[in-house]
């Protein structure tokens, strides 16, 4: 009888580990651009596995985050609180269930790595995991010195397991490396304050004036992969140099993740000076996930950003982030890709605001042929590309500013283009210049990219030693992020809701925008020129603060985030 009830225990860790094996992910089929296989992984090498447990009420997610999100809408501003988009997204228990024990069978302590369980890790030898992914590991080595482990031949589950997951990581994606460049910036070394993209300069550009800070609940917040670490030492330097007269930031930003130490990146300590640099008197934080170190299993590190950023309260989260992290769209394999879609979803639905940089490989060329960078290329993230000084920079103006070459743009090949923008980008198509959609291969029906666009170029950085030229998005993902932080702050100090996500908002009020018409976004088989209204070379335009002050105050005042109610205990 004992050996007939332990038998029944069993059963479904045993049904699970014996059924028929499901493709979940195929193999990659093309090692991207400076990645080459070094060899197999090390037996004992410990990865942190992350589950991404199938979600509930997807389709009411993204219905109640457009409503919270258009301007015309009586529910406009009326955003979710962080508990209730758990439970409207909260898995099915039985596919939790599945995937526990399927972790249990091997040995493994399964933890729930976000409130509703919808994110499931497991610390796994690197044995272990070939044999739970029926795949092979291997060491995965990058130009820039950065090594990973992946599983390039694709992995499969059980057929139960593989029904309850979005995917599994780290396995098939390969992380983008792009940095910000300093050949691209200005040929001379010395420090002239009025010959860069300073704070002071763009506060004049984009008209921000004397606008600082004023709401207690506002923060700002910039995100870091990779080793892209942070010193304080460097950002006061920074503010030593360019900020006297004015306030950058609101005291030293607050660390949050598993990398926010070591030794400073130029890419993320120009996120955090430029952005403290635009908005100041408003708390920051730096968040900053290294994807592998000495003391941590590896993991993915953009899904460690997410799952912080979803476990992370009302009261505490940051109300925009700025993350310069692109690759190619593809680099994603669809279901994962939508997966990231609904988190960005949840966030937007909170009232929480994401800018990503748009890329600096200007129309991304491949065989000839257009290629979408993603994640700016989803619907959900707010993308920006890149401008360059015109002949009255810093003077706002119709001659301040114009396309910039290194700006990446297009269309998804993955997401049908928003009604937000459909209007605006039909019209672009149909201009002089713009390049054929048959000869250049891409799709005119997808989501089109940027959304909006700001500085790219002469940016100076302080990353443990000065830094003069920096060019690329990078550096107008913070600047575009700064002026929306003062925005939101008008909001939040007259007691409305913060902006949340900004797409439709920023199409019904382009003429809120300065409108960029000269340049191009540039790369070997073709050109975005910048034309009248959107383009995908800059967007609708770069961020006006006056103009846009006027048009967020008008707004309905949606709920307030002052005082989030009580955090509830989700069961499932």
């Amino acid at each position: 009888a004992m050996l007939r009830l332990l038998a029944f225990a069993l059963a479904p860790a045993l049904a699970s580990v014996t059924a028929g094996p499901v493709t979940v992910e195929p193999p990659v089929e093309i090692v991207p651009d400076a990645w080459q296989v070094a060899g197999p992984s090390e037996r004992g090498h410990l990865l942190e596995l992350t589950f991404a447990v199938r979600q509930r009420g997807l389709e009411e997610l993204t219905q109640t985050l457009l409503k919270v999100s258009s301007p015309s809408s009586p529910d406009y501003g009326k955003h979710l609180t962080n508990e209730e988009v758990h439970l409207l997204t909260a898995p099915d228990p039985t596919h939790l269930e599945a995937v526990e024990a399927f972790l249990r069978a091997h040995g493994l302590e399964p933890r729930r790595a976000s409130p509703n369980g919808d994110f499931v890790v497991a610390t796994v030898p690197v044995e272990v995991a070939e044999a739970m992914l029926s795949t092979t590991y291997s060491k995965v080595s990058h130009s820039s010195g950065v090594e990973v482990h992946r599983s390039l031949g694709g992995y499969r589950l059980p057929a139960d397991v593989a029904a309850a997951v979005d995917f599994v990581a780290p396995t098939t994606h390969l992380p983008g490396l792009s940095r910000p460049s300093t050949a691209l910036g200005k040929a001379n070394n010395v420090l002239v304050g009025d010959n860069y993209n300073s704070p002071k300069n763009l506060r004049t550009l984009y008209q921000v004036g004397s606008a600082e800070g004023k709401a207690a609940n506002n923060k700002q917040a910039v995100t870091a992969f990779l080793n892209q670490g942070y010193a304080a030492a460097s950002l006061q330097k920074f503010w030593n140099k360019f900020c006297d007269g004015i306030k950058c930031g609101k005291g030293l930003p607050k660390l949050v993740g598993d990398s926010t130490g070591g030794s400073p990146g130029m890419e993320s300590m120009l996120d955090i000076e430029t952005i403290t640099g635009i908005a100041g008197n408003v708390e920051s934080e730096f968040w900053g996930f290294s994807g592998i170190s000495p003391d941590n299993p590896e993991n993915e590190p953009f899904l460690k950003w997410l799952q912080q950023l979803s476990s992370t309260s009302d009261a505490d989260v940051p109300k925009i982030f700025s993350t310069s992290y692109g690759e190619d769209e593809s680099s994603w394999h669809q279901a994962a890709a939508e997966r990231l879609n609904a988190e960005f979803q949840k966030a937007g639905v909170r009232g929480i605001s994401l800018l990503f940089a748009s890329g600096d490989n200007g129309p991304n060329c491949h065989g000839g042929k257009f290629r979408p960078n993603g994640p700016a290329s989803s619907p959900w993230v707010t993308a920006v590309g890149g401008t360059a000084p015109g002949s009255s920079w810093p003077n706002p103006g119709a001659d301040a500013e114009k396309g910039i070459g290194l700006g990446s743009g297009g269309f998804s090949n993955y997401w049908p283009m928003p009604d937000w923008q459909t209007d605006a980008v039909a019209k672009y198509l149909t201009q002089r210049g713009v390049p054929s959609a048959s000869d250049r291969g891409f799709n005119t029906s997808g989501r089109a990219f940027p959304d909006i666009s700001a500085q790219a170029t002469d940016f100076y950085v302080y990353a443990g030693v000065p830094e003069p030229g920096v060019a690329g998005t990078s550096c107008a993902s913070p600047t575009a992020a700064g002026v929306f932080v003062l925005l939101n702050d008008l909001r939040l100090e007259a007691g409305q809701s913060p902006l949340g996500f900004l797409n439709p908002l920023i199409y019904r009020h382009a003429e809120a925008f300065n409108d960029i018409t000269t340049g191009a976004s540039r790369s070997s088989c073709g050109v975005w020129p910048a034309k009248t209204g959107w383009d995908a070379a800059t967007g609708v335009g770069t961020p006006n603060y006056a103009s846009l002050a006027k048009v967020v105050v008008a707004l309905p005042t949606g709920r307030a985030s002052a005082a989030p109610p009580v955090e509830a205990t989700i069961v499932v």
